[in-house]
């Protein structure tokens, strides 16, 4: 069908462009938006090095199998994973900045979030002292939700 071909390439565009951001956000400095130097001051360099090569590996899969299986039929496994790793990590983006932001955070996640995002642009308004996703990470988490919107169509529009 050409709505499944036109939705599967939008979402393998998408979905490189998520496995990109993820991995190289914290890596590079963008005045205003993202300050990749601040948040490795205060990880630490190994640490953040670590942690990406983590985190770079479901994004990273998710990205492979877009391009593999580009146009093609699909194991079930595939879109299977798709969708885990979609719900997994809006799920994730929830947890480490909407439940901070609404409900307030430790005082160590607020002083860190606090000095890795410090000078970046907010959107949402303060709620106190509470971290608050930055700009970038707004886009972002929209980014989390178009690509789960659209393995969704993919996995369950043609039942």
């Amino acid at each position: 069908m050409e709505w499944h071909t036109r939705i599967e390439g939008l979402f393998t565009i998408l979905i490189v462009l998520q496995f990109f951001v993820v991995v190289l956000h914290d890596w590079i400095d963008i005045p205003g938006w993202t300050h990749g130097s601040q948040v490795q001051a205060v990880v630490g360099r190994r640490k953040l090095l670590a942690a990406t090569a983590i985190n770079a590996l479901f994004p990273g899969t998710a990205a492979v199998f877009a391009v593999w299986f580009w146009n093609a039929a699909k194991p079930w496994y595939v879109t299977d994973y798709w969708v885990i790793y979609c719900v997994v990590t809006l799920i994730s983006a929830v947890a480490m900045w909407y439940v901070p932001y609404l409900l307030g955070g430790s005082e160590t996640q607020r002083d860190e979030y606090t000095r890795m995002y410090a000078k970046t642009r907010h959107v949402l308004p303060p709620r106190g002292d509470n971290p608050r996703p930055n700009l970038l990470h707004v886009c972002f988490h929209v980014l989390f939700v178009a690509n789960l919107a659209l393995v969704l169509l993919l996995r369950f529009g043609d039942s």
